[in-house]
């Protein structure tokens, strides 16, 4: 039996995402900014939102974002609202959608994850397991568009 070596986009993100684009919906800049600095070093391209209603309208726009990173609380839309308003559309590509909040009791994880969200993250998170969250994202966005042509 010969066993294959795993290819190098599958061993290194920044090729596997192919500078797949993420929404970061976050009101503090602080909080944005390292969000940012992590996402481009791990190869995403990421999509800054200070406010809900930029995000839905930023998502609204541009049908190549397919992961999103939602501060639950948020001027205008909270980031709950816009997972809902991504979850009733019925047209544009599937978004993943991570709420990143402070909210931290299993009743708020569980309304959130009821509620359309794919994951749920509290700040502060290790980067680490953002990365790995991401990266569940990036294998099921991968296994909903098909096979590869």
């Amino acid at each position: 039996m010969t066993v294959k070596k795993p290819t190098q986009e599958a061993t290194d993100p920044s090729k596997a995402q192919n500078r797949r684009k993420v929404l970061v919906a976050e009101d503090n800049p602080v909080v944005r900014k390292g969000l940012n600095n992590f996402l481009v070093k791990w190869g995403y391209e990421p999509i800054e939102a200070d406010n809900g209603d930029t995000a839905w309208n930023t998502l609204e726009t541009d049908p190549t974002i397919t992961l999103a990173i939602l501060d639950w609380n948020i001027p205008g839309l909270s980031g709950m609202q816009v997972c809902q308003r991504i979850r009733m559309r019925t047209d544009g590509p599937y978004v993943y959608t991570v709420i990143f909040s402070a909210r931290s009791s299993i009743e708020e994880q569980v309304l959130a994850l009821e509620g359309g969200a794919d994951d749920y993250l509290v700040k502060p998170a290790k980067p680490s397991l953002l990365r790995a969250r991401l990266g569940v994202g990036v294998r099921i966005l991968e296994i909903l568009s098909g096979p590869a042509k």
